[in-house]
């Protein structure tokens, strides 16, 4: 196009057409747009609830912990000390749990209906009573969706052994 020219869509004997075919164009930019944005959402939505439990951990924020638990949530220590709802969030208020650093790494999940079953292998830094182990972990978590909500049904951390499996996820139990 020679310079100072402006490009005027729709200008010309085939007006019509080419306004059409450009507002298809940008129809479909617009839908793929959206669904991307809805597949991406979906995909944060579980990520954020393993990370905000994560992160609310590590701050002792019982509140935001109380949130995101379900009313039935087992709690399984590194230490294989097992704790109903209630309990686990008053060990924390209580600081008889302390956990300085939780890190989920290599996370896989599956989908049954409402409910995901989230595995990871991750490090743990914290002090319990009884004491917790600390280092390579294996985490399992169960979400369930209850209508647009996420809920932690159980949260269970295995102590696992360092080895060149464990980058794909095949650690050895302590």
């Amino acid at each position: 196009m020679p310079a100072g020219h402006v490009l005027q869509i729709g200008a010309g004997p085939d007006k019509g057409r080419n306004l059409t075919a450009f507002m298809k164009l940008f129809r479909m930019f617009l839908v793929s747009l959206a669904l991307s944005l809805i597949f991406a959402g979906a995909a944060l939505a579980k990520a954020d609830v393993t990370e905000l439990y994560a992160e609310a951990l590590m701050t002792g924020d019982v509140e935001s912990l109380d949130k995101l638990l379900a009313p039935n949530y087992w709690h399984v220590s590194a230490n294989g000390h097992i704790q109903d709802k209630e309990h686990f969030l008053a060990s924390l208020k209580e600081r008889k749990l302390v956990i300085d650093r939780i890190r989920l790494s290599n996370m896989r999940s599956t989908v049954m209906g409402d409910v995901t079953l989230v595995t990871a292998n991750g490090e743990l830094k914290g002090s319990a009573t009884p004491p917790l182990p600390q280092g390579l972990m294996r985490y399992t978590m169960v979400l369930n969706k209850v209508g647009k909500e996420t809920k932690i049904v159980l949260f269970q951390a295995t102590p696992v052994v360092p080895s060149q499996d464990c980058r794909d996820g095949n650690c050895a139990i302590r």
